[in-house]
């Protein structure tokens, strides 16, 4: 090759040159495995969960997808929004005239499963991996959804002086309650929570132990340690990525039930001026939860809404759903001693997939491995209970879900 010729093609041998090695690493992600790590007691339970869920062993991340912020980023960007037209009810939580919105896909019928979806933080039913989820759940299992949004999320109106919270599990006690009056005790009733929903769920699940009014559970996701999760959220790429959009989330919802606060004498620590200025989740927190939960400071809230002090209570079975590579909450924070000695219990950490986005395919533009897992869950949970559900979509057969 001469030299006149590397001259006269020097930039096309320029972009070749990225786009072989973006093909050959493409061609080797290909082929490679990527096996999970699964942590848990080997009772016969659990032994049967693990020999019904082939997911479990292995997650195939997108190819072309090659770290977990570009996996991160395309799960809000590149997936469809799903077209459901739900049913709306507001759920009264508090004598103070605080509600909650639940968003049914469908109203259920007589003993048809049901699934409650907790979402991510200020997400709701309008995003594209509830969505998914319910799509996966409905057409594999026959399920009927329940979204279950955070106060003042998913585009419903805050009724109260108070916003949600990530240590509090009151709502979700209340929702839980008001699905099971409306299928009866027979009726299956499982969750799956996502990022903040997920912590949320841990929690309530730990605080209830043998009460508990569900069948079953799964953790997508979740800040087991907050005090972790803050930390890394607060290295530089970090606090101009993930936390500057998520705050810039967080104002925006507070601005958008700022009456509630404005005209309130109950809340006099709370600065709403300080609070449009917070640059950070932390400085977030600070101003706006801490003082209306009545928490000494932020490091005591973080303390509070870490849920990994409550797995080893946990009493209903659980999947916990993690990525190695997660970038806003380090699997570090899940405490594997405690899954080691709780039976209820079945972690798989998957070397990657991001945060709550899991795509998988060459075109990832529908469904995500974490739809598969949590229905083969599910699926396993419900043979395991030998339930069996024979839809009857007549008239009469159609639970009333108002409250």
């Amino acid at each position: 090759m001469s030299w006149s010729f590397l001259k006269n093609h020097s930039r096309t041998l320029l972009l070749a040159i990225p786009s072989g090695v973006a093909l050959a690493g493409c061609l080797w992600r290909i082929i490679k495995k990527y096996p999970s790590t699964i942590i848990m007691i080997p009772t016969e339970e659990n032994q049967f969960i693990l020999s019904q869920c082939p997911s479990f062993s292995e997650y195939r991340p997108t190819p072309w997808l090659f770290n977990s912020h570009l996996m991160t980023v395309f799960g809000v960007l590149f997936r469809a929004l799903p077209k459901i037209i739900f049913q709306r009810i507001l759920l009264p939580v508090d004598d103070s005239g605080g509600t909650i919105a639940i968003d049914w896909h469908t109203r259920p019928c007589s003993g048809q499963p049901v699934l409650i979806i907790l979402h991510g933080l200020t997400g709701g039913s309008d995003n594209e991996y509830v969505r998914w989820m319910i799509l996966s759940a409905h057409s594999k299992l026959d399920m009927c959804c329940a979204v279950v949004h955070a106060r003042g999320c998913g585009r419903s109106q805050l009724t109260s002086p108070r916003s949600f919270c990530a240590a509090s599990t009151h709502d979700l006690r209340m929702s839980v309650q008001y699905v099971r009056s409306i299928v009866g005790n027979d009726t299956p009733i499982f969750a799956v929570g996502y990022s903040l929903g997920a912590g949320i769920l841990t929690k309530y699940l730990g605080e209830e132990g043998n009460e508990s009014r569900l069948n079953g559970a799964i953790i997508c996701c979740a800040s087991f340690d907050m005090l972790l999760s803050t930390a890394n959220m607060e290295q530089w790429w970090h606090t101009h990525t993930y936390n500057r959009r998520l705050t810039n989330n967080l104002i925006r919802y507070i601005r958008r039930h700022e009456h509630h606060f404005l005209k309130t004498e109950s809340l006099p620590n709370l600065n709403m001026n300080e609070a449009y200025q917070s640059k950070t989740i932390r400085d977030f927190d600070r101003h706006v939860i801490v003082p209306q939960y009545g928490f000494r400071d932020v490091e005591h809230y973080y303390t509070e809404a870490s849920s990994k002090k409550w797995l080893k209570h946990i009493r209903t079975p659980t999947l916990i759903l993690s990525a190695i590579d997660d970038p806003i909450c380090p699997i570090d924070g899940l405490p594997i001693d405690d899954v080691l000695q709780n039976p209820y219990l079945i972690a798989v950490k998957t070397v990657e997939g991001g945060h709550v986005s899991y795509l998988q395919g060459w075109w990832p533009r529908t469904y995500s491995y974490d739809n598969v897992a949590v229905v083969e869950y599910i699926k396993a949970r419900l043979k395991q209970m030998n339930y069996t559900f024979e839809n009857k979509t007549e008239e009469q057969n159609l639970l009333n879900i108002n409250v």
